[in-house]
């Protein structure tokens, strides 16, 4: 009996861990990603990206984005996107503080991380060029400035592992662009992601983590990049359309590839029209919102969440907003913050 009571005991502390908690809570979440496909209905999580390190809103702030798309809808977006470094720094404060609330009722957190140059830690959102073997040398002085930053990184997620938030966490945005430092070279990306995915998992002992692998959709190598199964939990794109075009069969590159790995798969970023970061000028006129369902429809049903990218690209703004947002949110294969599960 006595034998019985102790490893009862032993079992309710493991369970009362935060640790064991994110991670009975990461297996629950990637195993109702996985099986979303197979539903009739309810089965596209709702996202939009709010902003970068000090410049996060609180959820109850007029200005952040989520909040806006509630104001205009009425509706919370099941998965919240948020950015730690702000300029050249890493300031997880703010975020946390936004994925706290958010996953205590009950969404789901998307972190994006755009880790500096160690070339040129002044370029302006991880761009240039930086050799990878030098940063994985421990010898080389861009090692210890990438480590450095990523040590202020783990810190941040292992708060929230303590609050037991699991976050999907995308660590190289468009991994097969060329515009990101760590893109160009497939063999040392996939060196670089397997490195940092064992450093916060085995070295910082996070186990709060669902690992993204995100390609350009804009070209066809997205399998020479990919990491491999063991250190991929979801797969997502980025995808962004001009207002007045639709998603069609070659919007996003090797789906079908991708698709057979079995891995969740998703639209990590997006946009209905596009910017103008991206037109170099003005913004495009307001794009059509429901473009998203019907491409998902038509070409890539397998998809199981999206993420609205803010400014332009989000789902609603306070002016010359995208249409058709409540539509798109009130759509029936479309799961909003009140419809998760397992949460």
């Amino acid at each position: 009996m006595r034998k019985v009571i102790m490893a009862l005991a032993m079992l309710m502390s493991w369970q009362c861990r935060p640790g064991a908690m994110a991670q009975t809570d990461r297996a629950a979440i990637l195993r109702y990603l996985t099986e979303l496909p197979q539903k009739k209905s309810a089965r596209l999580i709702s996202g939009q990206f709010e902003s970068w390190g000090l410049a996060v809103k609180r959820l109850d702030d007029d200005g952040n984005y989520p909040h806006v798309v509630w104001e205009k809808t009425g509706k919370w977006v099941g998965l919240v996107g948020a950015e730690y470094h702000n300029g050249q720094d890493v300031n997880w404060e703010k975020p946390n503080q936004l994925f706290e609330e958010y996953w205590r009722q009950g969404g789901f957190c998307q972190l994006y991380l755009i880790m500096t140059n160690p070339a040129n830690p002044g370029s302006f959102n991880g761009g240039g060029k930086c050799d990878i073997n030098l940063v994985l040398d421990p010898y080389h002085p861009y090692h210890t400035h990438f480590y450095r930053e990523l040590d202020k990184v783990a810190a941040g997620l292992a708060e929230l592992q303590k609050k037991g938030v699991v976050v999907f966490l995308n660590p190289f945005a468009e991994a097969t662009a060329d515009w990101f430092w760590w893109g160009g070279n497939p063999t040392d990306f996939i060196r670089l992601y397997r490195e940092v995915h064992d450093y916060l998992v085995k070295e910082k002992q996070l186990d709060n983590l669902l690992f993204i692998y995100e390609p350009s959709c804009a070209n066809n190598t997205a399998m020479q990049f990919y990491p491999g199964d063991g250190y991929v939990d979801m797969i997502g794109f980025s995808l962004f359309v001009d207002y007045n075009k639709e998603i069609d069969s070659q919007s996003i590159q090797n789906y079908s590839q991708l698709k057979s790995l079995g891995k969740p798969m998703a639209i990590s970023q997006w946009g209905p029209r596009r910017g103008g970061d991206q037109t170099g000028g003005q913004d495009q006129p307001p794009g059509d919102n429901l473009k998203l369902m019907r491409g998902i429809q038509k070409y890539y049903p397998e998809i199981v969440w999206w993420m609205n990218w803010n400014y332009a690209y989000a789902i609603a703004t306070p002016d010359n907003s995208n249409y058709n947002a409540r539509e798109l949110l009130d759509h029936p294969w479309v799961i909003n913050r009140d419809g998760i599960k397992p949460r």
